[in-house]
């Protein structure tokens, strides 16, 4: 059996948080609006297109606010801060410097926005702890696609069967498992230590 040496992590509710709902509770009183604005930014073609790379978001919002014209001033206020939900999950970012200590290569693999990440990757050294980062925005493809996993393998010169992903999607780990890469389904920080205890011992 081959020894897992290479551990790659997920940003969004894994290292980072991102919890649209309790954002959007916060922004606004009335819950119908705020459930209305979560489908209408979060769930839309156009949330996707921004982690892909191909439209800024100041596009987005012109896109979205034509769509729903009834909710332009909401969608507007939805986009003017939320940057702020990214906030680091401490234990988990402790678990990296712990890795790190301990000498495992460490990369990214993740969906993210080109303005978001400028404004994480600015603001949190830990990022530097990283060997290598593949973030969706900057390569046009998404996970769960095959092509997020294989500019992974090939940039950074990675054997999967040497790679363990940590994600919180089924589908993405799925997705890393076609290319032989090992998943830990990220549920707790607790459950997280104890899987990785296990398998890279």
């Amino acid at each position: 059996m081959r020894k897992l040496q290479n551990v790659v992590f997920d940003l969004g509710n894994v290292l980072l948080m991102f919890n649209p709902g309790e954002y959007l509770a916060g922004l606004f009183d009335d819950a119908e609006l705020a459930g209305r604005l979560q489908r209408a930014v979060f769930c839309s073609p156009e949330w996707y297109m921004l982690d892909r790379g191909v439209i800024t978001q100041e596009e987005a919002v012109r896109r979205l606010t034509r769509q729903h014209p009834d909710l332009a001033s909401g969608i507007t206020q939805t986009f003017a801060d939320w940057f702020s939900m990214l906030k680091p999950i401490s234990a988990n970012v402790e678990v990296v410097r712990s890795l790190k200590k301990s000498g495992y290569p460490l990369y990214v693999l993740s969906n993210f926005h080109k303005a978001a990440f400028e404004y994480v990757y600015g603001k949190y050294e830990w990022f530097n702890l990283f060997d290598g980062l593949i973030i969706s925005y900057q390569h046009q493809t998404l996970k769960p696609e095959p092509a997020i996993y294989q500019t992974l393998l090939a940039v950074y010169a990675l054997i999967p069967e040497d790679c363990v992903f940590i994600d919180d999607s089924l589908a993405n780990l799925a997705a890393a498992s076609e290319f032989g890469i090992k998943g830990i389904h990220y549920q707790s920080t607790d459950q997280l230590r104890l899987e990785l205890n296990y398998i890279l011992k």
